[in-house]
């Protein structure tokens, strides 16, 4: 989900002071690194915040592959039915379960996505400096940094991401792996390196648009409410009078981006879980392909099948999107960033 971009330091604005090029590329690496760090944190709160949402939506994505009832191919009838069910079978702490590996997973997510996002902006739109606005970047380029950032991202960081999906969709009593070590160790004995990358091209059918669509939309209608009228009270103003997003502003484009790109991409993001965990529940000859298994669950259950999970994951937008920018505005007044 893309996040608020700021000006590193009023410095390299400044043409009073004649500041030396290597001190202004020190400046800019250290405040870079500080931003990195308060958005990899603020994601791994989110993440933890909203995990017990998140592990609901994988149970629902994958449940129809792992069940042994041939007639339930839901996980629960409805999302309070899910928790309750999640909560019997394992204590309140099963809802967490995974996390330690979707932590570890965030914080070089979030780093090369940020990265790889904003220098391919800067590229793109032939910015100078890093965060200038002389030169707002077209809604064309963010899409394409988006999609550059996300499928970067996605793989560098894929191997975390199976093994936390593996980890979370065990089931009390029938555990195939101790933790994150004992994954990594069995995965790599038993279907070699390649199998770290068992579903990356679902994956990459997920993250690519996802944040494509993530940051374009997020940027259009952050230029949007900064200009409309319609939005004056709800901006923040600082003390040189520059309009900036509040937080409900923040929640408003950050729920909207989140919301229209989770829809879009879901589908994929069911196949790619179920690719992830097949090798657990099926014999390599009953192993399908991600296209195969779009086809079969098509077949079987019908688009409502593409879609299970929706709401618990549309329902971590908004809770996601606001613990995020509150634990990133506090780390910023923290690490006195701009």
């Amino acid at each position: 989900m893309a996040m608020t971009r700021s000006s590193l330091s009023s410095q390299e604005n400044s043409s009073d002071v004649d500041i030396p090029p290597t001190r202004q590329v020190q400046s800019r690496i250290i405040e870079a690194g500080k931003q990195l760090f308060c958005g990899g944190l603020a994601g791994s709160v989110a993440k933890t915040a909203t995990a017990p949402l998140s592990r609901l939506t994988i149970l629902f994505q994958v449940h129809s592959l792992v069940t042994t009832k041939k007639y339930s191919p839901k996980y629960a009838d409805s999302v309070s039915g899910g928790a309750l069910k999640i909560m019997q079978r394992g204590g309140i702490l099963s809802f967490w379960k995974g996390n330690l590996t979707s932590v570890l997973h965030r914080f070089p997510f979030s780093a090369i996505n940020f990265f790889v996002y904003e220098n391919t902006l800067d590229f793109l739109s032939q910015r100078k400096n890093y965060g200038e606005k002389d030169n707002e970047a077209s809604p064309t380029h963010r899409f394409i940094a988006g999609a550059f950032a996300g499928s970067s991202a996605c793989i560098a960081c894929y191997p975390l991401d199976l093994i936390r999906t593996r980890l979370t969709t065990e089931l009390p009593g029938k555990e195939n792996y101790k933790g994150i070590y004992d994954a990594f160790q069995k995965i790599l004995r038993t279907e070699g390196a390649a199998g770290f990358y068992t579903g990356i091209g679902p994956t990459l059918f997920v993250a690519v648009p996802n944040f494509a669509i993530s940051y374009t939309v997020y940027g259009t209608l952050k230029e949007y409410v900064l200009d409309d009228d319609l939005f004056y009270n709800l901006r923040k103003v600082d003390d040189d009078g520059d309009h900036s997003l509040g937080i409900w502003l923040t929640l408003l484009c950050g729920a909207t981006s989140g919301s229209i790109s989770a829809f879009v991409t879901f589908p994929f993001d069911t196949i790619r879980r179920r690719m992830q965990i097949q090798s657990l529940h099926l014999s390599e000859e009953e192993c399908l392909s991600g296209r195969q298994q779009f086809m079969n669950l098509l077949r079987e259950e019908g688009p409502k099948g593409l879609y299970r999970g929706i709401k618990p994951e549309l329902m971590k937008v908004v809770p996601f999107v606001g613990t995020m920018f509150v634990t990133y505005e506090f780390l910023k007044k923290q690490l006195n960033l701009t």
